[in-house]
């Protein structure tokens, strides 16, 4: 099972602009309304995407409910990033942790808490990594899922406090449990293939990093990751490949097709706002990346 050359991304859904605040609060209210999240993939799909990666935000909710209700986009794969920690700290901000805690849970079997909870005390964390994963995913339910990515601001803690354990659960879970491809996002390639790949000892991981033509939070340098990337230890997703506003939109997205296969890109993660910019970004990737 392998992802597509293009796929979509969700940064513009969520009100995400590195680069224009002013951007990012207008497309936040914007995107509010489900129909003008569906109008981007459908825009997106019409142009051969196949793949659609994002975050499990609550937003996502009526948008897939409407695809499963009108069976919308045969043929597409969603694969959900995890944890969206923002989604907890929002429900915290009205309800007692308790309270959230109760109804996270009634989403999957409330009983599988049991041994999870008294395999923690134990020691041993894969229970809980297999019932917060399940709990996350949730929102795909009866929807084709691809693969789940570890969101770098938890993968990218687990590598700094040398959780190994508690990677190596999640990547056997997702693939042996639900049957997709484990996948990891990160801001600092390099180190995440020394791990991955040398300490825990998986067999070419999917990894989503930043690749841009300016160096844009290429950490810890744009030589370094084009390195990391060209070694084709791990099967690499690009992104932020417009380098959130610092290279010229065709420049930066000509540099980066141009990477794939020597240069190690084997698929390329974009978004934007506009239905034309989408279909447009999309064949010229699908045009250039074979």
């Amino acid at each position: 099972m392998s992802f597509g050359k293009a796929i979509l991304g969700d940064n513009q859904f969520l009100g995400v602009n590195h680069a224009n605040q002013a951007k990012a609060i207008e497309l936040l209210e914007r995107f509010s309304n489900p129909d003008a999240i569906l109008e981007i993939i459908a825009a997106a799909f019409d142009v051969g995407v196949r793949d659609f990666m994002f975050t499990t935000h609550d937003r996502f909710d009526p948008v897939f409910d409407e695809i499963r209700r009108s069976n919308l986009f045969p043929g597409l794969q969603y694969t959900p990033c995890l944890p969206y920690a923002h989604k907890y700290w929002n429900r915290l901000s009205h309800q007692s942790l308790p309270v959230m805690l109760a109804g996270t849970l009634r989403q999957v079997n409330p009983l599988a808490f049991v041994p999870a909870g008294l395999g923690l005390l134990a020691g041993r964390t894969a229970g809980l990594v297999s019932l917060l994963v399940k709990i996350e995913v949730f929102m795909c339910k009866g929807l084709p899922v691809r693969g789940v990515f570890l969101q770098n601001l938890a993968f990218d803690m687990l590598l700094a406090v040398e959780a190994h354990r508690e990677l190596e659960s999640f990547a056997d879970i997702v693939s042996r449990k639900l049957g997709a491809q484990p996948g990891f996002i990160t801001m600092n390639h390099p180190r995440a293939v020394e791990v991955l790949c040398d300490e825990i000892g998986l067999e070419q991981p999917w990894t989503c990093a930043n690749y841009n033509l300016a160096g844009f939070r290429m950490n810890p340098s744009k030589e370094a990751v084009e390195d990391s990337f060209s070694s084709r230890r791990t099967r690499n997703i690009a992104m932020s490949v417009f380098s959130s506003g610092n290279a010229g939109g065709q420049k930066s997205l000509d540099y980066v097709t141009s990477r794939t296969g020597v240069g190690g890109v084997d698929a390329i993660l974009f978004g934007s706002s506009s239905p034309t910019h989408i279909q447009s970004n999309t064949k010229s990737i699908l045009d250039r990346v074979k």
